[in-house]
């Protein structure tokens, strides 16, 4: 287990990374498509998961597929969503495990 900045202990295999991408991204709910191409914004990553800013509520368990502009080039993932708070006016912080490792997100140097 991985002890985190504020010495608590986390049951993450990786560790997260604080980097700020921009992102597109689908939600689906039982497999059908909830919501247009949106945007947001990553808060950290990890190759298992990633947290993201948007606004517009996403249900526990929805899936999503993203597409994550880093630098020059995109990511594309799909994942499940684990988490989501509102932290805000119609902004709401949610947490995407993905449904296979990312390893090139952790390695990428800060924009």
């Amino acid at each position: 287990m991985q002890v985190n900045e504020d010495n608590i202990q986390e049951r993450r295999g990786y560790p997260r990374v604080k980097k700020l991408y921009l992102l597109s991204y689908v939600n689906k709910e039982s497999g059908r498509q909830v919501s247009p191409v949106l945007m947001g914004r990553t808060l950290d990553v990890s190759p298992s998961g990633v947290r993201v800013e948007v606004f517009q509520r996403i249900g526990i368990n929805s899936e999503m597929e993203l597409e994550i502009a880093c630098n020059e080039e995109s990511i594309t993932a799909k994942g499940v969503v684990v988490r989501s708070n509102r932290t805000g006016n119609e902004v709401f912080v949610v947490g995407i495990k993905f449904n296979e490792s990312q390893p090139l997100l952790a390695e990428r140097p800060l924009p």
